[in-house]
């Protein structure tokens, strides 16, 4: 696919909100992974219908909404490239921090 065409297709990721115990989560996936599972050594990431399949929304309202929510979530799992990437180019983490699962980046913002 050439560079513009890229550029034109529009990522979507899947967003979630859990509510448990008196707890809230949020879970984000590139809407490409869901579904998917990697192991690699020791590590299995699985990207689940049940905990990542909620609304299909584009990289800004993901950004808008887990900007809104970090100070509120308990934590926060983001798994996928293209989200990580957003959100990082947002200021709103660090890519470096992400662990990478079959070169699969992920983390969790857990909030103390």
């Amino acid at each position: 696919m050439n560079r513009a065409k890229r550029a034109a297709v529009k990522r979507t990721v899947y967003l979630k909100i859990h509510a448990m115990q008196g707890r809230q989560f949020l879970s984000c996936c590139d809407s490409d992974l869901l579904g998917k599972s990697f192991t690699e050594g020791k590590c299995c990431l699985r990207v689940t219908e049940g905990f990542y399949k909620g609304a299909e929304v584009d990289l800004d309202e993901a950004k808008d909404v887990i900007a809104a929510s970090i100070e509120a979530m308990d934590s926060i799992q983001v798994i996928g490239e293209h989200i990580i990437d957003h959100l990082h180019a947002c200021d709103l983490v660090s890519k470096e921090c992400a662990r990478r699962t079959c070169n699969v980046p992920h983390l969790i913002i857990v909030r103390t």
